[in-house]
């Protein structure tokens, strides 16, 4: 790995590490961390009474030229919705299931508004066999 890739990768794992923080200050437990599906990963799984949570946690640095905000294409939207069903099917949970986005620049952090992804326990597609 480069210095440049080890660098970022620090970065992501410091953020993933202060987002954990923040949420668990606002009752949330956590439930799995960096879980690795495949060759995809869900970097935070947390609960709060029968919610289930998968965070995303973008982090990039202070004046980088993309920001972190910008940096959840549609496609891997649609890989982590795949990890998540692989990950239900071993851990059926029987509450709600959200998604929200955690953006870094530096030691500042913008929560996105959480969405709803109860549909995918259910509403599965062709692919998902």
């Amino acid at each position: 790995m480069t210095r440049r890739g080890e660098a970022a990768r620090r970065l992501g794992l410091r953020a993933e590490r202060l987002t954990l923080w923040l949420f668990w200050a606002r009752g949330w437990d956590l439930v799995a961390w960096r879980q690795k599906l495949g060759r995809y990963e869900l970097d935070l799984l947390l609960s709060r009474g029968p919610e289930l949570r998968l965070l995303e946690v973008k982090a990039r640095r202070p004046g980088a030229w993309v920001g972190a905000d910008t940096a959840l294409g549609p496609e891997q939207r649609l890989r982590l919705q795949r990890a998540l069903l692989t990950w239900l099917d071993r851990v059926p949970w029987p509450g709600r299931v959200t998604f929200q986005r955690v953006s870094w620049a530096g030691w500042r952090w913008k929560f996105h508004a959480p969405e709803r992804w109860d549909g995918l326990k259910v509403n599965r597609g062709p692919e998902s066999g």
